[in-house]
């Protein structure tokens, strides 16, 4: 019976060391200090290296014993207890993780508040030139206007002055005709005088000759 017994526990034994290898998945050291990693199935034997807590571990085979074989960064391998394997990183290393996150977030969130401030000033400039640029145009609108008046003006003031000018002409020429015609009756006057002159003393001698002979 004894015999029969330990035959059983040697089966059982072979049946759960036999037991497939599983899929490559990766595991996290629970959170703790330090965990070892062993060269064996149990606590007698030798350790490998000890594992930091949410060392990420690739499972290599899980047996029946309550220890799991994992494959380690740099290429070892050894025997950690299965228990002390989690699906998930370990609390520690998820909040490290999710404060990295939240950093992130808020220099996102910082750039962004940056990139509105940014925004808001370039659209506070594009008003104003927009702005500027109505101004000038309507600033050069009413030079082009001003100009045109100018012209106008100008050409009003060259027709005025070239009327000016025919009519000073027709005065300067009306006064040289009047002055022709007064320094024509002078001298008529002058060349009349000076003919009664000479008329009329012999009109007078005539008229005393003919008295004298009566």
């Amino acid at each position: 019976m004894k015999t029969l017994c330990m035959i059983i526990a040697l089966l059982g034994t072979v049946t759960f060391d036999g037991v497939a290898s599983a899929h490559a998945e990766t595991r996290y050291i629970v959170d703790q200090a330090k965990l070892p990693l062993r060269s064996g199935q149990s606590t007698s034997h030798a350790i490998v290296r000890m594992l930091p807590s949410g060392m990420a571990v690739k499972v290599l085979e899980q047996s029946a014993t309550g220890y799991t074989h994992v494959s380690i960064p740099g290429g070892k391998d050894g025997w950690i207890l299965s228990r002390y394997l989690m699906k998930e990183p370990a609390a520690r290393v998820r909040l490290i993780s999710a404060e990295k996150e939240l950093s992130k977030l808020h220099q996102l969130k910082q750039q962004k508040s940056a990139l509105e401030q940014q925004q808001n000033k370039l659209k506070t400039e594009n008003r104003q030139l927009q702005d500027e640029l109505a101004n000038i145009r309507k600033t050069a609108a009413n030079a082009v206007a001003i100009a045109n008046e100018n012209s106008t003006l100008k050409a009003k003031a060259a027709q005025a002055e070239q009327a000016f000018e025919s009519l000073r002409r027709e005065t300067d020429s009306l006064r040289g005709g009047a002055q022709q015609r007064w320094f024509m009756l002078g001298g008529g006057a002058i060349l009349l005088g000076i003919l009664l002159g000479l008329i009329l003393p012999r009109l007078k001698f005539r008229r005393k000759d003919r008295w004298s002979r009566y």
